[in-house]
């Protein structure tokens, strides 16, 4: 019987919008910010942002470093958040619907430019985003990463929860393997997916 609920953040609660990304940095001068979006995925420096390895400001210098010219934080940031366009008010009534009968859990692969990004479209449903969660286990405080198995352990030691007792809802097939190999049950739901009428079948 599933007790409790991990959800990813970007993807499946979050709108995700590469394309416009990619126009927002073209616009403050970055020649190819689609590599490093696909690096967002995989490695280098966005990857290492994510994981708490080098600070926002070393991030926004390698940022500089790629464009070859100065643009400021605020022209960075505001480029970042327009990978984030908004949380369908959907997305937050359902995760007020299932907190009545589920431990609800955040685990994301994110950077604290997405994070501040994020936190006011949450009030939109009338709660601070941690007032969603019991706790929200973020990579770059946890200075690890999804797919990585250690950031599945890390969650389980640290919450308590019992992996055949828990469903973990993500965008990526990869990372969705990598916690079912703990007995977590896994649910792969992508943007467009209702998280009530769609779930369902996965908390019988």
């Amino acid at each position: 019987m599933i007790k409790n609920i991990i959800f990813d953040l970007g993807g499946v609660i979050v709108k995700l919008d590469k394309v416009r990304c990619i126009d927002a940095f073209s616009s403050i001068g970055h020649p190819d910010f689609g590599r490093v979006i696909n690096e967002y995925f995989q490695e280098g420096f966005f990857m290492d942002y994510e994981k708490g390895l080098i600070s926002t400001e070393e991030f926004r210098d390698k940022i500089r470093d790629e464009i070859k010219k100065y643009v400021t934080d605020e022209e960075i940031d505001f480029a970042m958040s327009s990978f984030l366009p908004g949380i369908p008010m959907q997305k937050l009534e359902a995760l007020k619907h299932y907190a009545d009968n589920y431990r609800l859990f955040l685990l994301s692969n994110t950077n604290p430019i997405a994070i501040e990004t994020v936190k006011p479209m949450f009030l939109e449903g009338g709660m601070k985003m941690d007032e969603y969660f019991e706790k929200m286990y973020l990579s770059y405080e946890m200075r690890c990463a999804k797919p990585d198995p250690e950031i599945f352990k890390m969650l389980l030691d640290d919450s308590g929860i019992s992996p055949v007792e828990t469903l973990f809802v993500d965008d990526s097939q990869i990372n969705l393997d990598s916690a079912s190999k703990f007995g977590i049950k896994t649910a792969l739901m992508l943007q467009e997916n209702d998280l009530i009428k769609d779930l369902k079948v996965y908390l019988c």
